[in-house]
């Protein structure tokens, strides 16, 4: 195991490891050998323990490893939950549930405990199992990586859990035990063929083992290889920065998105996801449905609770777009100045236009154009403008300035009873003669 861990780099600058005991053989290998380790390393070794309270007297096992601890000199504590309750309650299987409540309890006496890193007792066979697991369940190059050496703690990403025995199979760890005279807990619920993983280890496996005998390693090595490939995924990812990140979300060009491959494409909406505090939900169908609005130019898929949406060449990634303003039109003074909705404008008949500054825009309208009284309002479904001496669709001319989706619902349309005659937030055509000039200024929230 320490040499394993040296070339993972496990426990550097490590000063506290909590580490998870059941009281199997796995979980009580792990804590007698990181011990060990403890002595060379110069870190302090505390163990926890969590009753899943799933069958009676297993509040005995955590006497158990209390005793054990004791016995060993090392601090153990000990908590429970009801995880059947849990379950129930967030219509989740037995096993989600138990993984959820645990390492809810692990990450909290991590953070108690001031302890660098959490420990479990996952081993090579471990890693077999996971990758056959995931095989079936359809996972890509990243979950075919199986469990990783130093990973996130689930639920708690600013914690670090460690799997120093990944390097061992299940045979070593009884030995261990076996070496000091420890008899290890048996925990019935590793028989039963309600668990997945428990059909992967004593159903499949041993068939698979019938046709190859090496098939143990040659999942491992898959997930080594997978590991190895996944690197350059993540550099990729890494390498795809937006080019902004405003309040509605970070901003990339399409190309540099649609030449990404399917995981650097996913990790990317997983971490501006993340950047924005959302819950992103990904899978293969949304991630095709993405890949198909970037070939297309356009578009909007939707990963949990973030969103992501193609327009214009570039491509938007996070929280999901709200329906846009919805106010009353309000007729323009000529001149004076009047609140539209969430804007300030003014029209001025002056000679010259009025001095550009920061977050104010200005327009020109055709005084001989208007037909009716000028309004200030919303773009609508169906508008039209006159651009350049030529009557064209609002939508088509936004398209062609390159104005993406999500920034359309906060342009302000200066419209009379018939068209648009300006664009608040998009530049106009220079025109000569008798002009009115707009100048509008978005006030603040609130």
């Amino acid at each position: 195991m320490s040499r394993f861990a040296a070339e993972e780099r496990i426990f550097r600058r490590v000063k506290r490891v909590l580490v998870a005991v059941s009281g199997g053989p796995d979980s009580l290998a792990c804590l007698l050998l990181l011990r060990e380790l403890a002595q060379s390393a110069g870190f302090e070794v505390v163990a926890a323990h969590f009753d899943h309270k799933l069958r009676p007297g297993s509040g005995a096992d955590a006497v158990f490893v209390r005793e054990l601890c004791a016995g060993l000199g090392v601090r153990c504590l000990t908590g429970e939950g009801d995880v059947a309750r849990l379950a129930s309650e967030q219509k989740l299987s037995i096993e989600a549930a138990a993984r959820t409540m645990r390492y809810q309890f692990l990450a909290f006496l991590a953070g108690k405990e001031a302890a660098d890193v959490l420990a479990t007792g996952h081993t090579a066979d471990d890693q077999a199992e996971t990758v056959l697991m995931r095989v079936v369940r359809g996972s890509g190059v990243r979950g075919i990586r199986g469990m990783l050496p130093v990973s996130e703690v689930p639920g708690a990403s600013a914690q670090r859990l460690v799997r120093p025995l990944l390097g061992l199979r299940r045979a070593d760890t009884v030995a261990v035990c076996r070496e000091v005279g420890i008899v290890p807990l048996e925990d019935p619920a590793n028989v039963s063929p309600v668990h997945l993983r428990n059909r992967i280890r004593n159903e499949v496996l041993p068939g698979l083992r019938s046709v190859n005998p090496s098939v143990d390693d040659a999942l491992i090595g898959l997930a080594a290889s997978a590991r190895e490939v996944f690197a350059g995924v993540e550099r990729e990812a890494l390498g795809t920065q937006p080019s902004a990140r405003p309040a509605h979300g970070s901003i990339f060009a399409r190309g540099a998105l649609a030449a990404l491959p399917a995981e650097a494409l996913t990790l990317v909406v997983e971490r501006e996801a993340g950047f924005f505090k959302l819950v992103p939900e990904v899978n293969r169908t949304r991630v095709e449905n993405l890949r198909h609005a970037l070939e297309s130019g356009t578009g909007r898929v939707r990963f949990g609770e973030a969103e992501v949406e193609v327009s214009c060449g570039q491509v938007r990634i996070g929280p999901p777009r709200s329906a846009p303003d919805s106010w009353p039109a309000k007729v323009l003074e000529v001149p004076g100045v009047a609140l539209a909705g969430p804007w300030r404008v003014q029209v001025s008949t002056s000679d010259t236009p009025p001095a550009a500054a920061a977050g104010v825009a200005v327009a020109a309208v055709g005084r001989d154009s208007l037909r009716g009284a000028l309004r200030a309002r919303p773009l609508a479904p169906g508008d039209r403008i006159e651009w350049h001496g030529i009557v064209r669709k609002v939508s088509d001319l936004l398209v062609n300035a390159k104005v993406p989706a999500w920034e359309r619902p906060g342009l302000l349309a200066i419209a009379d009873a018939g068209r648009v005659h300006a664009i608040i937030g998009l530049d106009s055509p220079t025109l000569a003669g008798d002009v009115l000039w707009i100048r509008a200024e978005r006030l603040p929230a609130g």
